[in-house]
């Protein structure tokens, strides 16, 4: 018999109760608690075993389904020079043909875009011909244009340049918002500016052509706060801002002031995400939230209002709305997440409605949250 056997063979033959009643009281309870805490532990350990199992039950079974049904479609081509821009935090910037990227369906995991640090998070993304420049307003509402073909251009997973760095921003000073100005394919007259609260100015476009002097004061954040969005317009269409609550108010472009105008009231906890231009009723809206849900909002059951500075109404029933465009069935929409996870996938995907709706999946977040939204309407057929 070995030493190991002959120990534990003596250790069966310990009558341990009779020997826990002879022990001091004390002692009796300290052993009695070791008891209490051995078993606990038993009992987490358990737990713990049993939701391995689960998770690893849920990951085959996801990974089954995503073997059964493939996560890519036949993707549209776009011309060489259309590309898509990502920006993070700190003003890191990137642009990478919309070709290197391949339409999934809406739900998907998407793939890993910009290359950043997790304190870096992408705040913004839009789609522009490599002819096109970008206009950014800082977050003291200074305006700069840049062309786009001098962004750096990288493949889909690109670290970029800085952009803060390019334009001498002072220290407390950040990019607020982007928009792509393509003078040859788009004769919009009109710039919107919206800020944080609501605050919403029109300018002709001149003021921001080719000859715009760098740093020109475009939006007071004394007056309003931050510059909080911007889009192009006809200067005869509707306005559409909405909130991060969900709320939206429409009102005609006409009834803003040179001044600026009270849009859409706001509340101290909630915020402007986004600003657009609604030429009619039949016109549609793509909303998308942090948690990955999207849902394309028909303007017919969404009617303008008399003057502008209303509360607003719900436009999509949420707490963290991020993302506002224009998007028909034809069109096709990119989602982006902090931490840098693109998807392309078809705007059809995501049913119209005339009502207020939670919405649909349109990206698998996974811990992650959805921050920005950008429409892209594919060539003609030749």
């Amino acid at each position: 018999m070995s030493e190991s056997e002959r120990t534990e063979a003596s250790r069966s033959e310990i009558d341990y109760d009779a020997l826990i009643e002879k022990a001091s009281p004390a002692l009796r309870l300290y052993i009695g608690r070791l008891e209490q805490e051995n078993s606990r532990l038993r009992q987490e350990i358990l737990e713990l075993r049993q939701l391995v199992v689960r998770r690893q039950r849920v990951e085959t079974a996801r990974e089954v389904r995503e073997e059964a049904a493939p996560v890519t479609l036949a993707t549209i081509r776009y011309p060489d020079d259309v590309m898509v821009i990502s920006f993070t935090s700190r003003g890191l910037a990137k642009r990478t043909p919309l070709n290197g990227y391949s339409t999934q369906r809406r739900g998907g995991v998407g793939v890993f875009d910009i290359l950043s640090g997790r304190d870096d998070p992408v705040t913004q993304l839009l789609v522009a011909r490599d002819s096109a420049s970008l206009l950014i307003l800082s977050t003291r509402g200074r305006a700069f244009r840049v062309p786009l073909d001098t962004v750096p251009l990288t493949e889909v997973r690109g670290r970029g340049g800085s952009l803060p760095e390019r334009l001498m921003f002072t220290s407390d000073e950040a990019i607020g918002c982007a928009l792509a100005l393509d003078d040859e394919l788009d004769d919009r007259s009109n710039l919107l500016i919206v800020t944080s609260s609501g605050l919403v100015r029109a300018v002709h476009r001149t003021y921001v052509g080719p000859r715009l002097q760098p740093g020109t004061l475009l939006c007071d954040p004394k007056r309003g706060g931050a510059p909080a969005a911007m889009t192009l317009s006809n200067g005869v269409s509707d306005v559409l801002i909405a909130l991060r609550s969900g709320v939206g108010y429409r009102f005609d472009e006409r009834l803003i002031r040179r001044e600026g105008t009270r849009g859409i009231q706001t509340s101290p906890d909630d915020t402007v995400v986004g600003i657009i231009s609604v030429s009619s009723d039949e016109d549609e809206v793509l909303l998308v939230t942090a948690d990955g849900q999207g849902t394309r909002r028909q303007m017919a059951g969404f009617s303008a209002n008399k003057a502008p500075g209303g509360q607003g109404k719900v436009l999509m029933k949420t707490e963290a709305l991020v993302g506002i465009a224009r998007a028909a069935e034809g069109d096709e929409a990119l989602c982006i997440s902090g931490f840098a996870k693109i998807i392309r996938f078809s705007a059809a995907e995501v049913p119209a409605k005339s009502g207020t709706v939670q919405g649909v999946n349109v990206l698998d977040t996974r811990g992650d949250s959805l921050v920005a939204l950008a429409v892209v309407t594919p060539p003609l057929a030749e």
